[in-house]
């Protein structure tokens, strides 16, 4: 097995692991919507922090089937898995926009916020793994 899929594999686990970063933060950006009488953002906070879920997910997907992978195979499937990723990352955003301002706001901080999360957690897993 190559050292990159092995690597891949330690940083997912540490992803796996940290499931309570996201739950964190999930609770305090919910906390405030509440307590700002937003009850109904709350939704919207949930659809956010799932596109993050799936968004990594589909990466992490990716980049394993592409370690596996020759160098001209390896660059069209990340190409069309970016593609894929904003697609969706786009249709979920235009469907909250129509639905009401409010909601694709909500919906694009709650991303922006849980894709930072998940960089933190990512970014602590190689700082964990090279000591």
């Amino acid at each position: 097995m190559r050292r990159s899929v092995i690597n891949m594999r330690q940083v997912l686990s540490t992803f796996k692991e940290s499931w309570k970063v996201f739950l964190a933060v999930a609770a305090v950006l919910s906390l405030q919507l509440i307590s700002a009488g937003q009850l109904k953002l709350c939704g919207a906070v949930l659809t956010g922090a799932l596109l993050n879920f799936f968004y990594f997910l589909s990466t992490a997907a990716r980049l394993e089937v592409v370690a596996n992978s020759p160098v001209a195979q390896a660059k069209k499937i990340m190409l069309i898995g970016l593609l894929l990723r904003l697609g969706m990352v786009f249709v979920i955003l235009a469907v909250t926009v129509h639905i009401s301002t409010e909601l694709f706001l909500a919906t694009a901080v709650s991303f922006g916020v849980f894709y930072a999360a998940s960089l933190f957690v990512l970014a602590r897993s190689e700082v964990k793994r090279k000591f």
